[in-house]
C-alpha cells in the first residue's frame, strides 16, 4: 500500500493533446512552418513547452526564432487551453476514493506553475492542495528537484510514494526520485515505451489504480450493501460482475469506450458480437434507442424488471463498440435490487454480457464468476444465487412480425399474450 501518490498532469489526469496540437499548429501556420498531426504531437510533449516548441519547429531554427515561437505559443495556448481539454474518464472517482482512504495526492507537471494551478482548479476543483509546476531557473522533469520539493510539502517518503504518469519522462522522474512508478496506458505514449523505461507497474484503466495503491485484491468481492462502491468502480472504468435474476453479468459503464473494450478482452469475446445494455426503465432506453414502437412499452410494463431483452433501433449515443457498429441495440431491465441500485447510482446503462469466459458456462453465483474471471475484473457484487438461472428471452422489435431470437426465462406464450399477436422464431 502507498501512503502518497504523485500524478503527472498532461496525458495522465487531463487529455490536453488536442489543445496543445492546435496551439502548436497555429504557431507553425503563422511562421510558415509545416504543421503536424495530433499523433505526432503525442511524441513531442513531455519535457515542457519550450522543448515542445523546439520539437515542432523545423530543424535548424535559430534560438531567437524559437523564443519568438514560444511567446506566440504561450499567447495562443493561454487563450485556448480549455477548448478541447477534458479529464480522463474515471479519474475524478479514483481521486475521490484515494482521498477517502487517506492517501495523500499531488501533481508534478512540466507545465508552467502559473498555468498548472489554474488548470487543475478548472478541471479538478478542490481536489489537489499540492500542485507543482515548472519554475524559472529550476530544472524540470525528469530531474527530481521539484519532485523532492513537492514530497517535502506533502510529507511523503520515497518508500511509500508512487509516481504515476504516461511517458518515459514520468517514469524517469519517479526512478530518479527513488520512487515506485506506474505507467498509464490511456495517455500519450505507448506500452512499449513505458516498459522499455522500466515502469514498475502498468494500468490500462483508472480504476486499477485503486487496487495498486490501496493493496486490495485485484478482484474484490463486494457485499450487497456496497452498491455505491460498485458504481464508483464502474465510473472509474472498472469491470464489475453484477447479479441478475437470470445469470451474473459483466458490467461496464456503457458510455466509457475503453471500459467496454476491456469487457470484450476480459471475456475473450469477439468485438463483432454486440453487447446488450442493462437499464433501470424505459426513460433510460429512450436515451439510447430511437423510433421505439408502442409494443416495447407494452412489454416493459408487463415484464420489466424481468428476463426479457428487447432489440430496438439504436440512437447512436453509445460508443459504436457497444452495438458492434450495428444499427440496433439490445436493452433489458434486470429484476435484481442490487443491480438496479448500481444502475441508478451510476446514472448510466451498463454494457453487460454474461460474466463468463466466452464459450464457458454462464455463472449463477459469485463463486462461479471468480472461478472464471478472478484477476481479470475489478470486482464482483455478490447478490446471492440467481433466481431464474437461465438467460433472458430476446425479442426483436425492429422487424415485422416480431421475432424471438433466443428463448430464455420468459415464454413465447407470455409475450404473445401481452402483445395480442403471434411472434416468429
Amino acid at each position: 500500500m502507498y501512503t502518497h501518490v504523485i500524478f503527472d498532469l498532461d496525458g495522465t489526469l487531463l487529455n490536453t493533446i488536442d489543445d496543445l496540437a492546435n496551439a502548436g499548429n497555429w504557431v507553425c501556420a503563422q511562421r510558415g512552418w509545416p504543421t503536424h498531426t495530433v499523433e505526432a504531437y503525442k511524441t513531442k510533449v513531455g519535457n515542457g513547452i519550450p522543448k515542445l516548441v523546439e520539437r515542432f519547429a523545423p530543424q535548424g531554427t535559430s534560438q531567437q526564432e524559437l523564443e519568438e515561437a514560444l511567446a506566440q505559443f504561450m499567447e495562443y495556448y493561454g487563450a485556448h487551453k480549455e477548448d478541447l481539454t477534458a479529464p480522463y474518464w474515471g479519474m475524478a472517482q479514483v481521486l475521490d476514493a484515494l482521498k477517502q482512504a487517506g492517501v495523500g495526492i499531488g501533481v508534478l507537471t512540466n507545465k508552467a506553475h502559473s498555468l498548472a494551478g489554474a488548470v487543475m482548479e478548472r478541471y479538478y476543483p478542490g481536489v489537489f492542495t499540492h500542485i507543482q509546476g515548472a519554475l524559472p531557473d529550476q530544472p524540470t522533469k525528469p530531474d527530481p528537484t521539484l519532485l523532492y520539493a513537492l514530497m517535502e510539502q506533502m510529507g511523503a517518503k520515497p518508500d511509500t510514494t508512487l509516481f504515476v504518469g504516461d511517458s518515459n519522462v514520468d517514469i524517469r522522474t519517479g526512478k530518479n526520485g527513488k520512487l515506485d512508478t506506474c505507467g498509464v496506458l490511456w495517455g500519450f505514449r505507448s506500452r512499449e515505451e513505458l516498459e522499455q523505461e522500466g515502469a514498475h507497474h502498468l494500468v490500462e484503466r483508472p480504476g486499477q489504480l485503486l487496487s495498486l495503491v490501496l493493496g486490495r485484491p485485484e478482484t474484490q468481492t463486494l457485499a450487497p450493501h456496497e452498491v455505491a462502491k460498485a458504481a464508483q468502480l464502474l465510473a472509474a472504468g472498472e469491470l464489475v460482475a453484477v447479479p441478475t435474476e437470470t445469470v451474473y453479468g459483466l458490467a461496464s459503464d456503457a458510455y466509457i469506450e475503453e471500459s467496454v473494450r476491456a469487457n470484450y478482452e476480459a471475456k475473450g469475446r469477439p468485438e463483432e458480437k454486440p453487447l446488450n445494455v442493462l437499464v433501470d426503465g424505459m426513460d433510460m432506453v429512450e436515451g439510447v434507442c430511437r423510433d421505439i414502437p408502442p409494443e416495447a412499452y407494452t412489454l416493459a410494463k408487463a415484464f420489466w424488471p424481468g428476463p426479457l431483452t428487447m432489440i430496438l433501433w439504436g440512437k447512436g449515443t453509445l460508443p459504436s463498440i457497444v452495438p458492434a457498429g450495428g444499427a440496433t441495440q439490445g436493452v433489458r431491465c434486470p429484476d435484481h435490487p442490487d443491480t438496479l441500485g448500481v444502475i441508478r447510482a451510476l446514472g448510466h446503462p451498463l454494457a453487460c454480457p454474461s460474466a463468463n469466459i466466452s464459450g464457458h458456462p454462464s455463472p449463477k453465483n459469485a463463486t462461479q464468476v471468480l472461478e472464471q474471471l478472478d484477476g481479470r475484473i475489478g470486482a464482483v457484487l455478490d447478490g446471492g444465487p440467481c433466481s431464474v438461472g437461465v438467460e433472458s428471452t430476446i425479442v426483436d422489435l425492429t422487424v415485422k412480425p416480431f421475432r424471438i431470437l433466443r428463448q430464455g426465462g420468459l415464454s413465447r406464450e407470455a409475450i404473445e399474450q401481452a402483445l395480442g399477436c403471434e411472434v416468429e422464431g
